[in-house]
């Protein structure tokens, strides 16, 4: 199937490396399946594009690039909700506000996206006050590191 993107045109996606909502991503309750554009060979960001509202697409990132020590308990809702069986079967993404210089761009991780894998099924949670909303990437330019 063939989409349109603000980042990268018209783009060809393979329907199983779509993935559904289960449940309303906050502030774009029409953008329920999404793919994962990556932005490039060994770059550390992606598009989180919606497939069913264009205009919709997060910039997002690993958080554990960015903190190491990232950990949260999932809900027990969120887990039955996504299908969740064991720590293997989840991804995690947080957004990610691209600022200039870039070193002072940030990202979100107080509301992660956690996704099952296998179903590709994922969810927007919003974990409690551990975690800033802007925490500050730095250096962060390359897949796996800084």
């Amino acid at each position: 199937m063939q989409i349109t993107t603000d980042f990268f045109g018209p783009v060809q996606v393979d329907e199983s490396e779509i993935i559904t909502f289960a449940s309303e991503v906050p502030g774009f309750p029409e953008a329920r399946r999404f793919i994962l554009l990556p932005f490039g060979e060994g770059i550390p960001f992606w598009s989180f594009q919606s497939i069913d509202q264009p205009e919709c697409a997060f910039v997002v990132t690993n958080p554990f690039w960015i903190d190491p020590d990232y950990v949260f308990e999932l809900p027990e809702s969120a887990k039955e909700q996504l299908g969740i069986q064991e720590t293997a079967q989840v991804a995690v993404y947080t957004t990610v506000t691209l600022r200039e210089p870039f070193q002072e761009s940030t990202t979100n991780l107080r509301a992660p996206f956690v996704m099952e894998t296998k179903r590709r099924q994922a969810k927007q949670i919003i974990l409690d006050e551990t975690y800033a909303n802007r925490r500050m990437i730095g250096s962060l330019t390359e897949v796996g590191g800084r």
